[in-house]
């Protein structure tokens, strides 16, 4: 990707984050599946911005075709793909005229999507999964890249699930927690300038290629590999199965992530952001994917407080030792061999700290590396310590 473009789309980015508050990982997501011609699904309570965020984003794709439209029980497919053509119908053929509406559009968003008649959604499924629509005799190869969909909550009946299935990227997007986000809503309500995506903010759609071609070239290593299978194996251990094709999808969104990410390299850290938005069965099972990836995925946090935690639990030791006294020559032996096996202890750890801020098995930061380097000083002042105490008994 030319830096050009990744700087449009940079700050599109920005600007959409300014203008939907704490809704990072939904935009992220939404941009990874239009990026990697996925599906998604957004629940949410009303009000809470959903068909606002995506014409937002598909506007910020300049010249897309966007089709927007809510669905209810008495939705005619007529609605979603057009009206019947009367000229072919008088030559006994059936074909629709689908200029504007669904079949033709880039972008679609269908609100409500689980009130729509089983007819409706069985029609919308080769459109998911193909992308292609039957208008008449004519197989017709549509330039849909990305449907989104939304509804008030998690569907409970069987078939409705298997139906969500056909949708990757499923975020539930929540009303505004922080006290300073609705603290600005109100400000906005009230009169003050809310951010607007500016005319030219955002991308053209025909450079959409290149995003994905950034997206192909994502580098992905083994660290990588060995994270995601492990997470895939104890998810399945925990009773939740993930097919082999969703397996794929989620590996192609999540390159389409990290060029959103702005990163050329795939981060075993992203599956911290994404796969509870994605191969949940059940709202259940959000809470035990996230476990999942906490014991297979340490963060640079989790990585940091770790060390901290056993440098401090060594140190207190070595504090505790040093602090008795000694008057025998048979303890005077028996501390020493208790002060070198304290050494070689903070040495391990000041080793797996350093290894790990050298390699990518961990993503770092500015920040979080300027704090792990702080905590891999004080180890090595801690390792040092140590070494003294025990020269002091071998002169």
């Amino acid at each position: 990707m030319d830096d050009n473009l990744f700087q449009q789309f940079q700050i599109f980015r920005t600007q959409l984050n300014k203008a939907f508050l704490e809704r990072t990982d939904v935009i992220d997501g939404v941009l990874a599946s239009i990026i990697t011609g996925q599906n998604c699904f957004l629940f949410g309570a009303p009000g809470t911005g959903k068909s606002e965020l995506v014409r937002a984003i598909s506007k910020g794709f300049f010249n897309s075709k966007f089709f927007s439209y809510l669905l209810s029980p008495t939705t005619d497919p007529s609605e979603l793909y057009g009206p019947v053509a009367v000229s072919k119908l008088l030559e006994d053929e059936y074909t629709r005229d689908i200029t504007g509406y669904l079949p033709d559009c880039n972008i679609a968003f269908l609100d409500e999507l689980f009130r729509g008649s089983s007819a409706v959604l069985n029609s919308l499924l080769q459109l998911l999964n193909e992308r292609t629509f039957n208008n008449g005799k004519e197989l017709i190869e549509t330039d849909i890249v990305s449907v989104v969909a939304a509804t008030n909550s998690f569907p409970t009946e069987e078939s409705l699930q298997a139906f969500c299935d056909r949708f990757l990227f499923r975020p539930t997007v929540e009303g505004l927690k922080k006290p300073t986000s609705r603290r600005l809503l109100y400000e906005w309500a009230l009169g003050e300038s809310r951010p607007t995506l500016e005319p030219h903010t955002g991308i053209p759609y025909a450079s959409l290629v290149k995003l994905r071609e950034a997206a192909n070239a994502v580098k992905v290593h083994e660290e990588f590999i060995n994270a995601f299978t492990e997470c895939m194996e104890m998810l399945e251990s925990r009773g939740i199965q993930v097919s082999d094709r969703r397996r794929v999808q989620i590996l192609k969104f999540l390159r389409g992530w990290a060029v959103v990410q702005g990163e050329d390299n795939l981060h075993a850290d992203f599956l911290h952001e994404t796969l509870h938005h994605i191969v949940y069965q059940t709202p259940e099972d959000v809470s035990v994917i996230k476990e999942v990836v906490d014991q297979c995925v340490p963060t640079a946090d989790k990585f940091v407080k770790s060390a901290q935690r056993a440098s401090t639990h060594i140190m207190n030791e070595f504090n505790a030792l040093r602090s008795k006294q000694i008057n025998q020559l048979a303890e005077v032996n028996f501390h020493v061999n208790k002060l070198k096996k304290l050494h070689s202890d903070m040495k391990k750890v000041a080793e797996k700290t350093e290894q790990t801020l050298d390699n990518d098995s961990v993503r770092f930061t500015a920040s979080a590396r300027m704090k792990a380097t702080k905590v891999c000083q004080q180890i090595n002042h801690n390792l040092d310590a140590i070494a003294e105490s025990i020269s002091r008994y071998q002169k």
